[in-house]
């Protein structure tokens, strides 16, 4: 381990205090300089501004890691566009882009759609697709996804389809925040 728990806590706090969630502290010992990333994420994103003053913070910390006959190399960054959507958060935060999705063994469903709203308690997301000329929502429980990343998109959500984002009943229900529902 690079990293020694006491600096782990360090860094939790660190992330913590600037309202954002530690993703996870990889570790590489495996070449001849070793090499630490942090990895955050936040509801609100995460900006090169964010990374920079955080990176500056911990950078103290890090000096400490390896010693003179081994480099350490220290980097804080984001998740990134193409990480995998785990956890109902990265769904909430993905809220209004186009995803490709597979699902588990045995279950079919939709290979991309726009991410609607999340239902945390049903562990549901509400998926907007295109089928032919019109479109459909459908309900996809988080745990028949396999894997599902996000889908770069270089113009604007088309409005048809964000209109469908929410139910009619309930709109808003899981906006993003800074959004407006």
């Amino acid at each position: 381990m690079i990293v020694p728990e006491p600096d782990r806590a360090h860094i939790r706090r660190a992330v913590a205090d600037r309202g954002l969630e530690l993703e996870e502290i990889r570790e590489d010992s495996r070449a001849a300089d070793w090499h630490v990333t942090v990895v955050v994420d936040g509801d609100s994103g995460v900006t090169l501004d964010d990374l920079a003053r955080l990176s500056t913070e911990l950078d103290a910390v890090a000096e400490q890691w390896g010693g003179p006959e081994r480099a350490v190399t220290f980097e804080v960054t984001s998740r990134g566009v193409d990480a995998p959507l785990e956890a109902p958060r990265h769904w909430r935060r993905a809220r209004g882009r186009q995803v490709d999705v597979s699902y588990v063994d045995g279950v079919t469903g939709p290979a991309r759609g726009r991410i609607g709203d999340l239902d945390e308690a049903t562990g549901t997301v509400r998926l907007v697709c295109r089928s032919g000329r019109g479109m459909r929502v459908d309900s996809v429980p988080l745990d028949d996804v396999a894997r599902a990343v996000i889908r770069v998109e270089f113009r604007p959500a088309p409005e048809d389809e964000l209109a469908l984002l929410s139910e009619p009943a309930n709109p808003g229900r899981g906006v993003r925040e800074g959004e407006d529902s």
